[in-house]
């Protein structure tokens, strides 16, 4: 057992990531894309290989532009009939209309796949249960955003729920995260930022004083920068347990 001196009591005061946080949001996306290119191939007339190939580069190139992807989080649908245009361009292929099918039929159906990972309502039941004060802290697009929100009754367990384009800043500016902790009214040292992403969610908690949770894929290798790195937040569940 852990000398008294060095016991964490579960915190009290949280902020929380969405997207791959507690909703599993990624991995559905390249499942989505794999069961479109053959059915979009055959409509276009192409091989799937090489339309699979030129959205793909398409898409790599438009979300590696860090303007681009500030302004295409906030505008999904429209961004993703950019990039699925671009592909088709590079194949020759003069069908704006198809794309623009394609980029609908993928906003539509990736949104359907989104589920909670295993065991995230239960840890945000958990937290509440145990007397924690949340606040959800998410970018994108409020319509998007808050229908998900809503599909798996979110909102019950946060504080408050701030989303870029309603709040007219987003991660990784230290304004989104000052905005969270205002709504907790707490010192940063009293709060935790859970969340995946090292650049948007942890370093810039990290850099106002917060303690942090890195929420990552086992695999995935990075930097050592969050105080608890953990592949959900049900083992994070676990972790603050075990270190009472």
């Amino acid at each position: 057992m852990r000398p008294a001196a060095n016991r964490m009591p579960i915190p009290k005061k949280i902020i929380f990531d969405l997207d791959d946080t507690i909703l599993d949001y990624s991995a559905p996306a390249e499942r989505v894309w794999t069961e479109l290119y053959p059915v979009y191939a055959r409509k276009a007339g192409v091989p799937v290989e090489r339309l699979q190939r030129a959205v793909d580069e398409s898409r790599r190139l438009y979300w590696s532009d860090m303007d681009r992807f500030r302004e295409g989080r906030l505008n999904l649908r429209q961004a993703r009939r950019i990039f699925v245009r671009a592909g088709f361009e590079k194949l020759g292929l003069n069908n704006p209309a198809l794309a623009d099918e394609m980029a609908d039929s993928f906003s539509r159906e990736r949104e359907i796949a989104v589920q909670p990972f295993d065991g995230a309502i239960e840890a945000l039941e958990f937290l509440k249960a145990d007397g924690a004060t949340m606040v959800l802290l998410t970018n994108g697009e409020a319509s998007i955003q808050r229908a998900k929100i809503v599909r798996f009754n979110l909102e019950r367990f946060f504080r408050a729920v701030l989303i870029e384009s309603e709040l007219g800043v987003g991660k990784p500016d230290q304004a989104a995260h000052r905005i969270a902790l205002t709504s907790l009214g707490a010192a940063p040292e009293q709060i935790w930022m859970v969340g995946d992403d090292l650049e948007f969610d942890i370093r810039p908690a990290k850099g106002l004083g917060m303690r942090t949770a890195w929420i990552r894929d086992p695999v995935h290798n990075g930097e050592s920068l969050a105080d608890v790195t953990v592949p959900s937040i049900r083992n994070l569940i676990k972790y603050w347990k075990n270190s009472q």
